[in-house]
């Protein structure tokens, strides 16, 4: 285990979360400046923390990322990421340490939930802090599974990243800050972008930037909601910020290649076809649906269908009408577009519906070499033959989700929360959508009523879908540990 490199790489990660602290800083000091103390604790343990982890890895100059160091790499850095992130919130003095750390990883993991039943429960620094965590939290989760997950043979990354430019499968430590940086302009320039054009009809700078943030990291944090649901002022600024969710629940590899005006490989992608048929199918069934029960008329029956797909499909998780009370057809898609989540290589949550397709094609040949025992067949996408490996890759990992999707849901049960609710807590905080139903539904839009022992078990299930649940599990073995030639 190369302990310099993990502290050395570590501590450019401290180094710009500790800029980026300067940002809700700033706010505190010509907004609410009884925050400000909070902001310069945090930044002096966050740079010290910075300052220590590269005095200790400095001294090699060539430093090749291996699996064992990405994976600690990963845990660490997101889990202590969350550490730091929680000292704001504890400071203000409103929320206990659990609260404030499950703030904090709600925030991170762009995960729409929060502990009050207002965001302006929030001083205007803290709203400012936990903004900038989503977008954070967004090219955080890209940059993981563009540039590490690959070589970690997690089942679709390695697939549908196969045709990313050199820097990938060069681990070196320059290669990674080069793809580093590729990624943060391409998020950048649809954010920058999305803000421009929401500027442009008429919303207010400040209002513009929320919106970006919430539609481009599919967060789903707003502090401008409308009563108990969220709203937008008219149509133009909703077809935005809906287009927004929808690009950055798309795999980020795929813009690289739109950039290079490589059109033969954009065709070959077909993960994204896949998605975009889900949320068709989806919001066509929602609509259906409502209009066939007499929720809806035939207009506001698409309207809300095709809305809440997208916002589901995307893992942001925003809630136009209170859906708790929609036809149980409707809900059970909603819950079921929970777990399935965007594209690989995006900052959408959820199984991801790469592997969802490669799950359905091996299920599919399956059945019919039940029929025909001796037959040999392939599983492709597009053209691309998968390996036999990579479906028992994807198999394992949706073993492993539903798995611990069933501990998690008995465990925050014990805290005295229904099963049906505990199941809807657990599904939504996995795949980082936040909002469910029952007790943490669409009319409450809070985690107020959860215990804190609920609430910590929240954050490790927010925790498990961001990181991926075999990089945070593999670090729990002994023999992870261990010095190995193999590894």
């Amino acid at each position: 285990m190369d302990f310099r490199l993990i502290a050395r790489l570590l501590s450019l990660l401290f180094g710009i979360f500790s800029v980026g602290l300067l940002l809700p800083l700033g706010t505190a000091i010509f907004y609410d400046t009884d925050n400000i103390s909070n902001f310069v604790t945090t930044l002096a343990v966050s740079s010290g923390l910075a300052l220590a982890l590269r005095r200790y890895g400095a001294g090699k100059i060539k430093q090749k990322l291996r699996i064992r160091e990405a994976f600690v790499l990963l845990t660490f850095g997101w889990t202590l990421i969350c550490i730091i992130g929680t000292i704001p919130y504890a400071m203000v003095g409103t929320m206990d340490l659990t609260t404030s750390f499950f703030e904090s990883v709600a925030s991170f993991t762009t995960t729409e939930v929060c502990s009050a039943d207002s965001y302006d429960f929030f001083p205007p620094s803290i709203l400012v802090w936990r903004g900038l965590a989503h977008w954070a939290g967004a090219v955080g989760v890209i940059m993981m599974f563009i540039i590490v997950m690959p070589q970690m043979n997690s089942g679709v990354s390695n697939l549908f990243n196969a045709e990313l430019p050199s820097v990938v499968s060069d681990r070196t430590v320059p290669k990674i800050k080069e793809a580093a940086f590729l990624v943060f302009k391409i998020y950048n320039t649809f954010f920058f972008l999305e803000v421009l054009l929401l500027v442009l009809i008429g919303t207010p700078f400040l209002q513009s930037l929320n919106y970006a943030l919430l539609s481009m990291s599919t967060g789903g944090f707003s502090y401008f909601y409308s009563g108990e649901f969220f709203a937008f002022d008219n149509l133009a600024m909703e077809i935005i910020c809906l287009t927004f969710m929808v690009i950055g629940s798309v795999n980020f590899s795929l813009y690289y290649k739109i950039w290079r005006r490589d059109w033969k490989a954009v065709k070959e992608d077909v993960e994204h076809r896949y998605y975009f048929l889900w949320l068709t199918v989806c919001g066509s069934i929602m609509a259906l649906d409502l209009y066939l029960t007499n929720y809806y008329d035939l207009q506001n029956s698409f309207y809300m269908g095709f809305l809440h797909s997208i916002s589901f499909g995307s893992t942001t998780g925003l809630a136009y009408d209170d859906f708790d009370k929609w036809p149980g057809i409707s809900r059970m898609v909603i819950f079921i577009m929970m777990f399935v989540g965007g594209c690989s290589g995006s900052s959408a949550g959820g199984i991801k519906i790469g592997r969802v397709a490669i799950l359905l094609k091996a299920s599919w040949a399956e059945l019919k070499r039940t029929l025909h025992p001796n037959m040999v067949y392939t599983i492709k996408t597009g053209n691309r033959i998968i390996q036999p490996e990579v479906i028992r890759n994807v198999t394992r990992f949706f073993f492993m989700y539903i798995f611990v999707f069933v501990i998690l849901t008995l465990l925050i049960s014990l805290s005295g929360i229904g099963i049906m609710d505990s199941m809807g807590i657990i599904a939504a905080c996995l795949s980082s959508v936040g909002l469910a139903t029952g007790i943490v539904g669409p009319t409450t839009l809070a985690f107020n009523d959860v215990p804190n022992f609920g609430k910590f078990i929240a954050c490790i299930a927010m925790l498990l879908g961001r990181i991926e649940i075999f990089a945070f599990l593999v670090v729990l073995r002994p023999d992870f540990w261990r010095n190995k030639t193999n590894w």
